[in-house]
């Protein structure tokens, strides 16, 4: 029997510079440039961007995980994003010049930070370094037209549905290809970015095991059918 507690992807769910979303610039010429700070470690639930500060740098993901929020007046979260070891974390201020939300450790993390005003004036003289921006920004946009239809159409188990393939579908995209997941975000903040309640979620995914679609053992999900998960996502 499969042990859905090991972490089969990886033992860190890390990833490798030539993986990452920078990976094409990385190492020609970031680092040759020295505009890239590598490795950079936070502990778990440290918020080290807080919303409307200046943006000084971008940063990418290479271990943990981490999430980006905002608070109303009373103080309550509401998420609006999870990223992964190859994701760059910032790029949407680049309008604003300033943190559009907060950002904070969900796992004990490490990033690279990448300084905002030198890889700005990069872009104006590296059309790779630009065309790379440019496509990572339609990538995000894309992915929120989808986040707006997914919330406006789809019903709780869908919602759910989509979340875990979505997790599986940025793992593999930066190389990691097991059906094994660990999710580093709680139920709660599941529910929060699902806008869903946390009984709901416990609720779905006690469903999906018994539809034999998954295996749930705390933080780790074995996806057992692949087809079916896609299937209740449409």
């Amino acid at each position: 029997m499969q042990d859905i507690r090991k972490p089969l992807r990886s033992s860190s769910y890390s990833i490798s510079c030539e993986l990452c979303s920078l990976g094409p610039i990385c190492t020609p010429i970031l680092l040759n440039d020295a505009l890239l700070e590598r490795k950079k470690a936070f502990p778990k639930d440290h918020v080290f961007v807080t919303k409307d500060t200046p943006c000084t740098h971008f940063y990418i993901v290479n271990t943990g995980a981490l999430k980006t929020y905002v608070t109303d007046q009373d103080g309550n979260e509401q998420i609006n994003g999870f990223y992964l070891p190859g994701d760059v974390i910032g790029l949407d201020s680049i309008y604003t010049k300033k943190y559009n939300n907060n950002l904070k450790a969900l796992t004990d993390t490490l990033v690279c930070e990448l300084h905002y005003d030198e890889f700005i004036a990069l872009m104006d003289t590296n059309k790779q370094v630009r065309d790379l921006v440019f496509n990572l920004l339609s990538r995000d946009i894309c992915n929120y037209q989808k986040l707006i239809l997914f919330f406006s159409q789809k019903k709780a188990d869908s919602r759910l549905a989509i979340f875990i393939y979505s997790l599986y579908s940025r793992y593999e995209q930066h190389g990691h290809s097991s059906l094994n997941i660990k999710l580093s975000m709680s139920r709660a903040d599941i529910a929060n970015y699902l806008g869903l309640t946390i009984e709901t979620v416990s609720r779905i995914f006690s469903k999906f095991q018994e539809l034999g679609i998954l295996s749930v053992q705390g933080k780790y999900i074995f996806i057992k059918d692949l087809d079916a998960l896609i299937k209740l996502g449409n």
